[in-house]
């Protein structure tokens, strides 16, 4: 008995921790609506446009992170020729940070 009432516990856990990260994801997505609407970072397609503008292609990933109380947009983008390209862009300004090749 107490084996099925430890294994019920588990995969009620199981269940319960399934349903979490969706709602961490409504909230990072609230979080940088804010954001944007109060000018502390660039909108998504400000960001896309300065990007393309540096290798043209399509943006594959895209995160937002905070370093040191900046926030940072990383940038995955794939060229037509098969490259994939890194960049990091200072959310605020829309200035490129980092560009390298991904292997």
């Amino acid at each position: 008995m107490m084996k099925v009432r430890a294994l019920t516990f588990l995969v009620a856990l199981l269940c319960f921790a399934s349903v979490l990260p969706p709602f961490a994801y409504a909230d990072d997505d609230k979080r940088i609506r804010q954001l944007q609407l109060s000018g502390e970072i660039l909108s998504l397609e400000q960001i896309f446009d300065r990007a393309r503008k540096v290798k043209p292609g399509r943006v594959v990933d895209v995160d937002l992170d905070k370093d040191d109380g900046r926030y940072i947009y990383e940038i995955e983008l794939l060229e037509s020729s098969g490259k994939v390209w890194e960049m990091e862009f200072d959310a605020r300004t829309g200035e490129l940070l980092q560009l390298e090749q991904d292997d």
